[in-house]
């Protein structure tokens, strides 16, 4: 167990501008994580090589008995979206909700949008099945044709669209041995049902074989109070976080799993602070960050900032707190956030100094799926309707115009 490293240099307000942040070419990934498994992987080919090694993998061709029929859609009033995901610079794909707010039990219609003028215009291609669109789970998509949906309820099945999400195959997936996961592999965390401590099973699947592998050992992250969606680089690393008391419990592996560093990252709580959230990136080569927000009953107190440049052995502190940012993601190994009123900052030399980038109109939200992958941000007017934009780079801003319901 190790505790938080060398201390950064004298305080900078984070809205003061400093030296522009290189931010790294855009590596086409998938949400969740990069699909870079047999007959998945992107990363060392171009966008219709993967078409042809993805079309091939036996994992597509299912009996035609297990055809999931597309169910009607519902004429609803909404706009949201999550799950942004490009596959190549122009080609992405989006998940629109057909219903302001999730049901109590997250029922939710939910469809396939599809952009391939990098976001500039969208089609709708389909709904989602039904069984996906009641609980929760993971969109990943490995061509401009294949995309992935993994059952996060129980993690027992897949479904599978060779045509830009138009239809559905659904497939089940079986438990196998514990096994390292690569890079690029799609990582699973499957919750134990829990009174007040909730233990959780990190693993991967095998969309190629079928199958979901725990991995080697367990990360002590993996179980507290509110528990955060792991992270993988595209280079492998893990990082995951969970709310532990007074600290920020976060664990890093750069071996796929094998074996964890973890370390309790301690912010001060007075009065009737608590701690609420702590979100975590991995941005490769053994670096990662961690920021844990604290909050006073009534809104966020503040944030504080971490990083890691040893796969987790050491942690700075990066001296943010008291500042009103809202941090969403990682691109080239640098932070992207916003001050919450609009305005969006990419850090430079390693989340120490920031450069604003740009504003957009109204209150703002970012949300990065995976590290380097788009950041899409979502703006909430005086009405608290919804409206986004996206970026590659964070830098350059594109509207997102949804179809109608």
């Amino acid at each position: 167990m190790t505790q938080i490293g060398d201390v950064l240099g004298p305080h900078e307000d984070v809205l003061d501008s400093g030296t522009p942040g290189g931010s790294g070419r855009w590596i086409a990934i998938a949400v969740v994580a990069v699909l870079a498994l047999v007959g998945w992987n992107l990363l060392d080919s171009g966008p219709e090589q993967a078409v042809d090694r993805a079309v091939d993998s036996p994992a597509v061709d299912p009996p035609a008995d297990r055809v999931i029929e597309p169910v009607p859609e519902e004429s609803l009033p909404t706009d949201r979206a999550d799950q942004l995901t490009f596959v190549d610079d122009a080609h992405g794909f989006l998940v629109q909700y057909a219903c302001p707010l999730t049901n109590a039990d997250a029922s939710c219609p939910r469809r396939i949008v599809a952009t391939s003028d990098g976001g500039a215009s969208w089609e709708v291609r389909g709904p989602i099945p039904p069984h996906y669109a009641e609980h929760y789970y993971q969109l990943a998509a490995a061509s401009r044709d294949q995309l992935m949906l993994i059952d996060g309820a129980t993690l027992a099945s897949i479904a599978l669209s060779v045509d830009g999400g138009r239809s559905w195959r659904q497939l089940p997936v079986t438990p196998a041995e514990a096994a390292p996961a690569p890079a690029g592999a799609t990582l699973t965390q499957s919750a134990h049902r829990c009174d007040q401590v909730c233990k959780t099973t990190l693993g991967w699947i095998d969309p190629a074989a079928l199958k979901s592998h725990p991995l080697p050992s367990q990360p002590v992250a993996g179980s507290g109070d509110v528990l955060a969606l792991p992270s993988m680089s595209s280079d492998g690393d893990i990082v995951v976080s969970s709310v532990a008391g007074t600290a920020g419990q976060v664990s890093m592996s750069t071996d796929g799993g094998q074996t964890w560093s973890d370390t309790r990252l301690e912010v001060p709580l007075v009065s009737v602070m608590s701690q609420q959230y702590v979100q975590v990136w991995a941005a490769g080569g053994g670096r990662a960050y961690a920021v844990v927000q604290v909050y006073d009953g009534v809104g966020t107190e503040s944030t504080y900032g971490f990083r890691t440049d040893d796969g987790g052995l050491t942690w700075a502190d990066l001296r943010l707190e008291g500042q009103a940012v809202g941090t969403g993601g990682v691109l080239g190994g640098e932070l992207i956030t916003t001050d919450l009123s609009g305005q969006i900052f990419v850090s430079s030399a390693g989340g120490t100094r920031w450069d604003e980038v740009g504003t957009v109109l109204g209150t703002v939200w970012l949300a990065q799926t995976v590290p380097d992958g788009p950041v899409l941000a979502t703006m909430f007017d005086d009405d608290g309707e919804e409206s986004y934009q996206l970026s590659i780079d964070g830098r350059s801003w594109v509207p997102v115009s949804l179809p109608e319901m």
